[in-house]
């Protein structure tokens, strides 16, 4: 999955996204179920709209327009108690659409727009409340065969701290990812991915109608083994820090018979370790990425 460096380009699509969004509301005339989703089936999906595409610091795409889609659904496979928690089946898919040399402008095959196709599958547990683990199978491909296909079997441990912290909570998660098939880096061997992260933030006027949520995400992403050799025969530990800022603002005029919606921007900063500023060639050490979108669940 290594890409090639482009220079960066900005585009506003926000407009559009919403334009369609709001143009599929019912009848304000028609009667509407407000209650919830309560059974054992859920779905989310959305798309991002972002200036620069990298995927762990690897540089993938910084020209002309980047959409990113995705969709999940997740079926509650048992309800149990708050000390053993709930367990969770979830499928779903992301993909990466590019305008530039690694998309339609490239010497890519058809669909020359379809950059990138995940699939990915998830076991999830929910226990003691506020403790959640998962086990996660995930192939990356290329439809526009710009890369060669990357299986990865990663394991995931999250924290939601709110109960003992309140506003001040860090919300702490770990992701330790083993690539099976493929080199995400396209080196030599496959690698060992750690990836730690912080998720503090903030929800203003918490009751009113269009709450607005601020977030702080804070990653980290180490190479355990491998991970960001990129054939040079000598692996580099420390692959990336990426911190920003996020906003998000319901769509509350929105039924709520069709789900929870809301929109969503951010900027954040990419700050690369040695072997990934060195292999994206002409990269700047520290990138700024800003994104627009657009998400739904019920």
């Amino acid at each position: 999955m290594s890409g090639r460096p482009r220079g960066r380009v900005w585009m506003a699509a926000l407009l559009a996204i919403l334009a369609g969004v709001a143009g599929g509301a019912p009848d304000a005339g028609a009667q509407e179920d407000t209650r919830p989703n309560t059974g054992r089936i859920s779905i989310g999906a959305g798309v991002d709209v972002p200036t620069d595409y990298y995927f762990r610091g690897i540089v993938q795409e910084t020209t002309d327009y980047i959409v990113q889609p995705y969709g999940e659904l997740t079926v509650k496979l048992w309800d149990g108690v708050p000390a053993f928690g709930d367990l969770a089946l979830t499928i779903g898919t992301w993909n990466s659409l590019h305008g530039g040399p690694t998309g339609v402008e490239g010497s890519n095959v058809d669909p020359k727009l379809w950059y990138e196709s995940d699939f990915y599958t998830k076991i999830g547990w929910t226990m003691l409340e506020d403790l959640s683990a998962s086990v996660v199978y995930t192939a990356y491909m290329s439809p526009n065969d710009a890369f060669a296909t990357v299986q990865e079997l990663a394991l995931g441990l999250a924290y939601d701290d709110g109960k003992l912290l309140g506003p001040f909570a860090l919300n702490p998660s770990a992701l330790v990812a083993f690539e099976v098939k493929g080199q995400a880096d396209g080196g030599d061997h496959q690698g060992v991915y750690l990836q730690l992260g912080l998720a503090p933030g903030y929800t203003f006027n918490a009751g009113s109608t269009y709450p607005v949520t601020l977030s702080l995400p804070l990653i980290v992403g180490l190479s355990l083994d491998d991970y960001y050799e990129f054939g040079t025969g000598g692996d580099s530990t420390f692959g990336y820090f990426q911190g920003g800022v996020g906003l998000a603002v319901p769509l509350a005029f929105l039924p709520a018979s069709l789900g929870a919606w809301q929109v969503k921007t951010g900027v954040s900063v990419l700050r690369l370790g040695g072997n990934l500023r060195d292999v994206n060639e002409d990269r700047d050490r520290t990138e700024i990425i800003a994104t627009v979108g657009i998400a739904f669940t019920y």
